[in-house]
């Protein structure tokens, strides 16, 4: 008995309009949340409009934008990987006092050295 292998097995499923189970999901939940943004009256019904479309537009092009032949999703993963791996973010709770404390140091060590730079050239 002979069987064929299917040539098709690793292509990703289309669900709706050529979308995949993943980028379906992307224009459900961003129509959800443009849905809720437009209904909730938390501002005038222009700037309200113009949020809501705002969030299905950028929904639309991860689910269905492309360039140079890779996904939006894909591009917005790589440029995140490659952003936590290459700078790093420094969160500084407490920047009142301690900071004025700082800079009057760093301050007075640069006058400090200021004093044996020129003390040592003479």
């Amino acid at each position: 008995m002979s069987a064929r292998v299917p040539l098709d097995v690793d292509l990703e499923d289309k669900l709706l309009y050529g979308l995949t189970p993943m980028r379906l999901a992307y224009v459900a939940v961003t129509l959800v949340c443009g849905f809720a943004l437009w209904s909730s009256h938390w501002a005038a019904a222009p700037v309200r409009g113009l949020a809501a479309g705002c969030v299905i537009g950028l929904g639309a092009a991860a689910a269905w934008g492309r360039w140079q032949g890779r996904p939006a999703d894909g591009w917005m993963a790589d440029i995140t990987a490659f952003a936590l791996s290459n700078y790093r973010i420094e969160v500084r709770l407490r920047w009142g006092s301690r900071h004025a404390q700082r800079r009057s140091d760093s301050k007075s060590l640069a006058a400090a050295h200021v004093e044996e730079t020129l003390s040592a050239s003479v």
